[in-house]
């Protein structure tokens, strides 16, 4: 898989902005710590923990399975779940979606972030049909934005919006305005319905 640091960054820094609440349960942070969250009030969930040189020190850093977050976190509720390039290895998104509303707080946000498979490139390498370049074994599901969105619905969520990341590019995102049909990276931001 290609992205470049620039856009993790820029898609780090946008999650960052849409955190409400004190509490935040950053699932499947690993790989991807991210530097704009609080430290002191936020807990990571992975199956393996950061590699040292990437780790920015969450207050509480768990290793475990998704499938196993109300045993992992049980009566806990957070005032952020952030499930950022995740949802696409699951095999049960929806089971999972609807654990993660058990762990977030009544006004709670839900930050979800999927790679968007109308974007370019990916398109034109889809057309192409090259599994070099953004194709990946770990990636169960690639979901239109439009589907994601009745998925959180489906899920007992309402959306209260959308964000794209930006238009990809090898040196990281374009600033420019990007649709969110042409982000290559998604940002949901749900609530509770």
């Amino acid at each position: 898989m290609i992205v470049s640091n620039r856009y993790e960054d820029r898609r780090l820094r946008r999650l960052a902005a849409h955190v409400s609440g004190r509490s935040v349960l950053d699932i499947g942070y690993a790989q991807h710590p991210n530097p704009y969250l609080d430290a002191a009030n936020t807990t990571g969930l992975d199956l393996t923990p950061p590699s040292p040189t990437n780790s920015h020190h969450y207050a509480e850093e768990v290793t475990g399975d998704v499938v196993e977050l109300l045993k992992l976190f049980p009566g806990r509720t957070f005032d952020t779940v952030i499930c950022a390039e995740l949802i696409e290895h699951l095999e049960n998104p929806y089971s999972f979606l609807r654990d993660v509303r058990s762990v977030l707080s009544d006004d709670g946000v839900l930050l979800l972030s999927t790679p968007n498979p109308l974007a370019f490139p990916v398109v034109a390498i889809e057309a192409l049909r090259l599994k070099r370049f953004f194709y990946t074994r770990d990636h169960l599901y690639y979901f239109l934005p439009r589907w994601v969105e009745r998925m959180l619905e489906r899920s007992g969520y309402r959306v209260t919006g959308l964000e794209g990341v930006g238009l990809w590019t090898p040196f990281g995102s374009l600033p420019v305005k990007t649709p969110v049909s042409a982000s290559y990276q998604v940002i949901y931001v749900a609530q509770k319905a």
